[in-house]
């Protein structure tokens, strides 16, 4: 699927920000999952609990045989990276919306964003459910280490990701010390130093006392410091852009392009290699469309042999 491969860049910064770090497989298998169990959900509440437990809503062998079906749900994942959703918010907004509007049958992954007949309602149905849902999710980012203070590297994802949180805590309600107690003590994504200095001037020293004691009292519960290898740092589209596009922006201010490119050329010679070409499955689906085509070709040729004979004069 190298149409698909080649798309990964354009969406790799515009992702949430979860999976910003995440192979594109990893990303798809975990869309998947939580497709899987939205799907039986769906089902369980509008149909048949007990039909609910023995559907997936995908191919038990869909990694392992690809088909039409990985492509459309590989396709869906690019739609939410596109549209910076939460894959799971999307499913459950997704699954949700085709239950109010009575559908006959549970949403496709592609189904997920709405149908025709629902352009106008979907995005503005969706945007009212992200209002109240996303700032809950952007409390459970915890388990990123690369957005912790000990592994910032000025990587776009994680200035990126910084902006994002200021904008989450000044758009809030709560008191200051509560707005920034998980994202600088407990989960340390924005450096305490510098967040304090969007509080009030009159207020910055009573908040730090009172993160203070909330650290000392073992209210919060600091993350733990994790040592990471170069690796873990590289975008989604690593390994993805081919030569010729190196030179194309954001590449040549990415601080993985030598790797990158070091890697898409020994990933493509291992497939070479491997199967006699970086594309096996659109060469062999290209065959057979041509095969197809020369059949029809030859019926049609036929046809047209017979035609012709028939209204010959020795025919007659």
């Amino acid at each position: 699927m190298p149409d698909l491969l080649e798309r990964e860049r354009e969406v790799a910064d515009k992702k949430w920000f979860a999976y910003r770090f995440m192979t594109p497989l990893a990303a798809t298998k975990h869309f998947a999952e939580l497709y899987s169990k939205g799907f039986k959900a769906y089902i369980r509440f509008n149909g048949d609990r007990d039909e609910a437990e023995l559907r997936q809503g995908l191919g038990q062998k869909i990694f392992r045989e690809p088909g039409r079906s990985l492509t459309e749900l590989w396709h869906a994942r690019q739609r939410a990276d596109e549209l910076g959703l939460p894959y799971d918010l999307l499913i459950e907004f997704g699954f949700r919306f085709a239950g109010n509007y009575r559908w006959k049958n549970a949403p496709r992954p592609m189904q997920l964003f709405g149908s025709a007949e629902s352009e106008v309602a979907w995005p503005l149905e969706i945007e009212k459910f992200l209002k109240e849902q996303l700032p809950l999710v952007i409390d459970r980012l915890a388990d990123l280490p690369q957005y912790r203070v000990e592994n910032y590297r000025r990587l776009p994802a994680q200035d990126q990701f910084r902006t994002y949180l200021v904008d989450h805590i000044l758009a809030s309600n709560k008191r200051w010390a509560s707005r920034l107690a998980i994202p600088c003590i407990e989960k340390r994504h924005l450096p305490l130093l510098k967040a304090i200095k969007l509080a009030p001037k009159d207020q910055r020293w009573r908040v730090i006392t009172e993160l203070r004691a909330e650290r000392d009292s073992e209210f919060l519960v600091e993350a733990p410091k994790v040592a990471l290898p170069q690796i873990a740092f590289v975008p989604a589209c690593f390994g993805l852009v081919a030569a010729h596009d190196a030179a194309s922006s954001p590449c040549t201010s990415c601080a993985f392009s030598v790797m990158c490119q070091r890697m898409f050329k020994t990933a493509s010679a291992e497939m070479i290699k491997r199967h006699g070409s970086t594309a096996p499955l659109k060469d062999e689906r290209d065959e057979k469309r041509k095969a197809g085509q020369r059949r029809r070709t030859e019926r049609c040729r036929a046809k047209k042999k017979v035609a012709t004979l028939m209204s010959s004069p020795a025919a007659n």
